[in-house]
């Protein structure tokens, strides 16, 4: 920006700044300015200042720049203040609320004195957008529309601009009904307006005159405006969906069919579906079914609830036999909306068909019959097949374990499944899937949730007896589950064996019809493994290890075919970070495809506690398919993500703001403030900066490094607010559709919280006012004034420090033992904290406490009784605990600096306390080397191979003997050994983990 200011006569000026002579360049400007004083020079000579390399010029720059607001009179020329803003940059580099202070005041200050130059107004208004000033951005929108009052857009500027800084933290609590107030006002001035115009196509200025000016309308309404008003705004023909201006948005027809179910005008809601349904399926003058997306099936569904309601079935039924009839031409992805709809008028209405059992199996059937070649056909059903009886439960699956279904093709030729020639096409296959889910859903998924739910479930009651077997069981069904998977695999198998003729016949980025078939099975093989507790026995000797590993293999055979479905991908990552084979999780993360790895959303899969699981770069070949990036690497190329999307975000909303795109400047600030907000963002701060620590010892890691940068201030702090944009929909999941999903259900440590990311965060300020660099002396003072405020915050949220919400035993341990450090650091530092206490009483209770925490901690690495190979859960143990116990040998080093009246009556506490972390860290270090000798012995690809695929026993040997048919010897060896590569590459990481320092 400063180079566009240079001037023919600023050119030496210029040249020395640029040569870093910034002694010259200064003596330039004053020679200039001798001869004529100017805001300009004086801008300039505060710019070359500010490059100066010395903290005390640059602390002159900020306090002068602090000044500037306050100037009588204010600045009115925009270079000068663009200096300044360059100045602020490089003193204070992306600090926006200094910037709103100083120059944003300084932009309105200008524009306040030049209201008629639009260039100007609109310059700093793009400004002010992109620092987040939504006050001053406000303010110059409000100027615009005043000064420019035949600018339609600039009515709406302000108007949204009003909007937007009352929804924004910024905004004081006791201004946001007054500018929302105002709002609301204004923008009903204009609906007025436009509802009494006489002609619709020749509309005021000030009116609404768009669809985006209506679904802002809208927005504004449902914020600040009565609950009633949204709707008399969408039923109005000059502002509601099927106005002139509106061109059809859909989303206002959305808005509208939602707000007329929850005010329950069932006429209406009839009225209008019925006219919209009629109007899809109604072709134009070109013959074009040009309204065919108002047959979707919001529509159809408010169309049926109406006539519920109404005791209008028939009406219903007669429309849907309309929309298939196979003269009416209708696409076959909307008539499917149709036939949807008759099943569910026949589940809820008590007129279109009688009420006996076998009517509503029936129409199940009848839809999987017509559609059950569409992958969709099983979300479709679900939640229909959850509303049968037992009865009609019962009365489906035997029509589904028989067959008969899908026993007449096109051709009338009967079809049995599942059978080898039935499974030819990608459509057989599709249908032989959706059977498979649903028997899943009746046979296990939906009896699980029941017993879940019944209040039989407690600690009190020893078991159930399964409703689909009748066989003892617990939440879960071993015996179902079992069978599901033996009869997926082997139809699996089945579909597979086509000589490569299907797989041949699809596109690279293509996904397997029978993947599905693959990955049902290794969900119950996974919920199978949850079943299991046995813990003292040796790892691969586990009834529960031979289920992941029969998983996991399944899974990479069925990769093999179809290597861009990506919920392989991710089932593959959870297994492979329970075995504690890090690298080919890394390997399955890299290899789902571009789009899918999206650096917010789905990063946790692999990201979160990848500090103590491999924090390290594998140094095998998998390491190729993982980009050759480190762990930190991968990390920090996270973050890139939230940096640069930032900017991305900035430059959307000027742009939405100059081609009218109000509705979508409210979308991209929901999704700015999801991504500053987010547990992904600060789980990746988190993790590079425990990995740094750990494989990077020395590094100094100041406050404003590795990564806080991207995050708020203060995200530790209770009131601070978390956005949960994880992604776990994307999660295979066919459990029962009211009821936690499969993702949920099948996780073997906890799931990311806020709380975890509050607690981990206050331990890394904590870390650093105990670390021994001196790179971070000059901090550590700020430290302790951010450690009482922390504290105090803690007194006024108790519970924030207790509970265990996301956390793993060791997680908790080390919580508890970071903020018994945090007592003791405040008490070290807080001098009237000595004159209002009993100190040495307080001292020992604190002491006596963090005592308690490092032995709980080693009783938990005592309990690692057989950890060779180191599965998932002990490599989490022996990380954690190993920087818990080197955070307090930092701690006690730090205690012997401080004031002597202090640390005298902390002395013999510091000195039990460095005892019991040395040992700590010592009996890490000790497991580690049975890791580590363990591994290097021979016949694990054996003992692998056994675990995975043991002998038969007492008829239990189905699921292994559908695995021997389906995998390669080949295969499941080079598999095996990857499995003991990736055991062998993770224990390369416990070369950080050293033992105590000598004591000096």
């Amino acid at each position: 920006m400063a180079d566009q200011l240079r001037a023919a006569q600023d050119t030496p000026i210029w040249n020395a700044i640029e040569t870093n002579n910034f002694k010259q360049a200064l003596k330039l400007v004053d020679k200039r300015l001798s001869k004529k004083h100017s805001d300009y020079l004086e801008a300039l000579k505060i710019y070359i200042r500010s490059r100066s390399p010395q903290v005390s010029e640059k602390s002159a720059v900020l306090l002068h720049l602090e000044e500037l607001p306050e100037r009588k009179p204010p600045f009115s020329d925009i270079e000068a203040i663009e200096l300044y803003d360059e100045a602020l940059n490089e003193v204070l580099p992306e600090s926006n609320e200094t910037w709103e202070r100083i120059i944003g005041q300084l932009r309105w200050q200008c524009v306040k004195i030049n209201p008629k130059n639009e260039d100007l107004s609109l310059k700093c208004f793009q400004e002010c957008l992109s620092k987040g000033a939504h006050d001053h951005a406000r303010q110059i929108a409000n100027s615009l529309e005043k000064n420019f009052p035949k600018n339609h857009s600039y009515i709406f500027w302000n108007i949204t601009m009003m909007f937007l800084f009352s929804t924004s933290e910024k905004c004081p609590e006791n201004q946001r009904k007054i500018w929302g107030g105002l709002a609301l006002g204004q923008i009903g001035k204009l609906a007025g307006a436009t509802r009494e115009a006489q002609d619709q196509k020749r509309l005021p200025p000030r009116s609404i005159q768009t669809p985006q000016e209506l679904l802002i309308l809208d927005r504004i309404t449902q914020t600040y405006g009565k609950p009633d008003q949204r709707l008399v705004y969408l039923q109005s023909p000059q502002l509601g969906p099927e106005s002139t201006i509106a061109k059809a948005e859909w989303q206002l027809w959305r808005t509208k069919l939602k707000l007329m179910e929850a005010a329950q005008q069932w006429q209406d809601i009839f009225d209008t579906t019925a006219a919209l349904l009629k109007r899809a399926r109604t072709k134009d003058e070109s013959s074009q079914l040009s309204g065919s997306r108002l047959s979707d099936w919001l529509v159809w569904e408010a169309y049926v609830n109406s006539a519920v309601e109404l005791d209008g079935s028939h009406q219903v039924q007669a429309e849907t036999e309309a929309h298939l009839d196979p003269a009416a031409g209708i696409d076959k992805s909307w008539k499917r909306n149709a036939s949807l709809a008759q099943v569910k008028l026949s589940f809820e209405s008590s007129t279109a068909f009688s009420s006996s059992k076998s009517d509503r199996v029936a129409a199940v059937v009848k839809y999987l019959q017509e559609y059950g070649k569409a992958s969709t056909a099983y979300n479709d059903l679900r939640p229909f097949v959850e509303c049968l009886s037992s009865d009609q439960r019962l009365e489906l699956l035997e029509i589904l374990k028989t067959n008969t279904v899908f026993s007449y093709d096109e051709e009338g030729r009967t079809r049995i499944y599942p059978a080898k020639e039935d499974l030819s096409t990608a459509g057989q296959i599709t249908q032989v899937v959706n059977t498979y889910k649903l028997r899943f859903l009746l046979t296990c998924a939906l009896p699980e949730y029941e017993r879940r739910q019944s209040p039989l479930n407690n600690s009190t009651h020893v078991g159930f007896n399964c409703a689909s077997c009748s066989k003892p069981c617990g939440l879960m069904c071993k015996y179902c589950l079992e069978d599901a998977a033996k009869e997926a695999i082997q139809s699996y198998r089945i579909a597979m064996d086509d000589d490569g003729r299907i797989s041949n016949a699809l596109l690279k980025t293509d996904q397997h019809p029978a993947d599905d078939l693959s990955i049902l099975a290794a969900m119950c093989l996974i919920k199978l493994s949850l079943l299991q507790t046995e813990n003292n026995s040796e790892p691969l000797s586990r009834t529960t290890t031979t289920y992941v590993l029969q998983a996991a293999v399944l899974l990479e055979n069925a990769w093999l075919h179809s290597k861009y479905n990506f919920q392989i991908s991710q089932m593959l990552i959870r297994i492979y970070n329970y075995l504690g084979c890090g690298s080919l999780a890394m390997r399955a993360y890299h290899r789902m495809p571009v789009k899918q790895i999206q650096q917010d959303t789905i990063s946790y899969t692999l990201f979160d506690r990848l500090s103590s699981s491999h924090p390290h770069a594998s140094s095998q070949s998998i390491a190729a398919s993982s980009k050759q990036r480190t762990p930190v690497e991968q990390l920090q190329h996270q973050q890139k993500f939230y940096r640069s999307s930032r900017g991305n975000i900035i430059k959307n909303l000027w742009l939405s703001f100059k081609h009218g795109s109000y509705n979508t400047i409210f979308e991209f600030t929901e999704v700015s403030e999801k991504l500053t907000h987010s547990m992904a963002a600060a789980m990746s701060v988190i993790e590079s900066r425990k990995i740094s620590r750990l494989t990077v010892p020395g590094t100094p890691l100041t406050e404003i490094s590795n990564g806080f940068d991207i995050l708020p201030p203060n995200m530790e702090f209770p009131e601070a607010k978390y956005s949960d944009n994880l992604d776990y929909e994307s999660f295979p999941n066919f459990e029962v559709s009211r009821g936690a999903r499969f993702e949920e259900l099948s996780r073997y440590t906890p799931r990311l919280s806020a709380h975890r990311c509050r607690l981990n965060l206050a331990a890394e300020k904590l870390m650093l006012i105990v670390d021994p660099s001196s790179d971070v002396a000059q901090e550590k003072e700020m430290l302790h004034i951010w450690l009482k405020q922390y504290l105090d915050s803690q007194k006024q949220s108790p519970s924030e420090h207790v509970g265990s919400e996301g956390m793993t035993r060791s997680e908790q341990l080390a919580a508890a033992g970071y903020h018994t450090m945090a007592l003791i650091l405040r008490a070290s530092h807080d001098q009237d904290f000595w004159t209002e206490n009993d100190l040495q009483g307080t001292l020992d209770k604190y002491n006596n406490d963090l005592c308690a925490r490092l032995e709980e901690q080693a009783a938990l690495v005592e309990t690692l009784k057989e950890p060779v190979p180191a599965f998932g859960s002990t490599l989490h143990v022996l990380y954690t605990v190993h920087e818990f116990g080197r955070t307090i040998l930092n701690l006690c080093r730090y205690l012997t600096k401080q004031r002597k009246v202090f640390f005298e009556k902390q002395r013999e506490a510091s000195v039990k306390i460095e005892e019991l972390a040395r040992k700590l860290l010592q009996q890490v270090v000790d497991k580690c080397t049975v890791v580590k000798k363990g591994l290097d012995e021979g016949g694990w690809i054996d003992k692998v191979l056994e675990s995975t695929l043991p002998d038969a026993q007492e008829g239990d040997g189905a699921i292994v003997s559908s695995l021997r048919e389906l995998l390669d010897e080949n295969f499941l060896e080079e598999w095996a050994g990857e499995v003991v590569e990736g055991w062998r590459d993770s224990v390369i990481g416990f070369s950080y983990l050293k033992p105590p320092p000598t004591k000096a």
